[in-house]
């Protein structure tokens, strides 16, 4: 450890300047150091606004099961209740449809509309959403569960007559699965907790998650609906963007969501995330080029994934390649000597985000948080890698059957 420590004292300062950045360690510490001065500044806090207008509910599943009872439960012991609750069933092969009418029966649920083969979930969504009658519209996964009083803080948001959509605070539902869940569990509470509480505050608020965001439903509506293409979420928030419209985040409206239990399907997610993210903002958005007009708020949004998110995946083999050209033989202790300061910094912000967020440590999370910094900073750095030199070399995002491609070819990708 001794030599550890002299060769991170004696390296160059812009070297290790620079190695901070590339694994993401500024873009938490300065969220957390941000959100924890805004609330000082805010002793009092902030007080909820009563909401006022109706919500439908839009829960498109495919062989969601048993996870769809649960999910229209914790919709149903809401304190501020949805007026009414869409259930699209997706071309289900297994009981969900069977469920979904049970529920209907026992009037959990108002509606099924029902698709005889698989559309994906972009078309679920719109066809939901010009079925439903609420002012608001919610889409929500079919295994994302909400603490009661999540609807009401979200609607209450709409008090403010600019917002268009927000989403709201998640936690990972299967988190004690596998170490796997733990390590996105932190992920959770550093990237959506911290990450998008503090650029809300910036309004450069980029993706509504789809496990759990709402929408004002005329603009929903006005605005085309989701997309068929790939990364949906992403396309429709910053298409909103474009169009003036004001995009929030509400930290204290809580959901759960399942997440991947294995490294295997952890991988194939954030391959489809990250690729889809590469083409909307890229190439379907032209986020790099320059010379725009456009408000702080939207420059801030696309600083936070060129900064963070490109520039880093992209130099990550550089950076090694570097390290490896100048210090020969010694690149693997100071490689290690970068891993222990990365994850003493990481540790901090995680000690940092669970103290503002309220999050109790579980013994597991203790024992996946030193490994966390090296998770998030290498390994999915070096999954994102990978998925933007296949977006870039094979345009890939275009194969994703996340809608199936005949579904792709009817459909236009607007609502009419």
């Amino acid at each position: 450890m001794g030599e550890i420590l002299l060769l991170l004292w004696h390296a160059d300062w812009v070297l290790l300047a620079f190695s901070v950045l590339i694994f993401e360690v500024p873009r938490y510490s300065v969220s957390l150091v941000s959100l924890g001065w805004l609330a000082l500044s805010r002793r009092t806090g902030r007080k909820a606004t009563a909401p006022t207008d109706s919500i439908s509910v839009v829960l498109p599943t495919f062989n969601g099961g048993d996870g769809l009872l649960q999910s229209i439960a914790s919709l149903r012991r809401q304190t501020y209740p949805p007026y009414e609750i869409i259930v699209v069933d997706d071309g289900s092969t297994d009981r969900t449809r069977a469920i979904a009418r049970a529920a209907r029966d026992a009037g959990l649920i108002d509606h099924i509309i029902p698709h005889r083969t698989r559309c994906g979930r972009s078309p679920a969504v719109n066809a939901a959403a010009r079925f439903a009658r609420g002012d608001l519209i919610l889409t929500v996964d079919a295994d994302t569960v909400f603490e009661a009083n999540a609807l009401a803080h979200m609607a209450g948001a709409f008090r403010d007559g600019r917002a268009a959509a927000v989403s709201c605070n998640l936690r990972v539902k299967n988190e004690s699965a596998s170490l796997w869940t733990e390590l996105q569990g932190l992920e959770y509470l550093l990237s959506i907790s911290a990450g998008k509480a503090f650029l809300a505050h910036l309004g450069a608020i980029s993706c509504c998650s789809g496990a759990c965001s709402m929408y004002r439903r005329t603009t929903f509506l006005d605005a085309g609906g989701l997309d068929v293409g790939p990364g949906e979420d992403i396309e429709f928030t910053l298409r909103l963007r474009r169009m003036g419209h004001h995009v929030g985040f509400v930290p204290e409206a809580w959901a759960a969501t399942m997440v991947p239990e294995s490294f295997i399907a952890l991988a194939r997610q954030r391959l489809r995330w990250d690729r889809d993210a590469l083409r909307v903002r890229l190439i379907q958005f032209r986020e790099m080029w320059p010379f725009r007009s456009e408000g702080l708020a939207d420059t801030l949004q696309r600083l936070d994934f060129i900064v963070f998110d490109l520039i880093p995946t992209v130099t990550l083999p550089f950076y090694i390649a570097y390290c490896v050209a100048l210090f020969g033989a010694d690149a693997p202790l100071f490689l290690a000597a970068v891993s222990v300061l990365i994850s003493a910094l990481g540790l901090i912000n995680l000690a940092l985000a669970s103290v503002m967020f309220s999050s109790k440590p579980r013994f597991f999370n203790l024992l996946a948080a030193p490994i966390f910094p090296l998770y998030n900073g290498l390994l999915m750095k070096t999954v994102r890698l990978w998925a933007f030199t296949a977006e870039l070399l094979f345009a890939t995002s275009r194969h994703d059957d996340y809608v199936p491609p005949r579904v792709r070819k009817a459909l236009s990708t607007r609502l009419s």
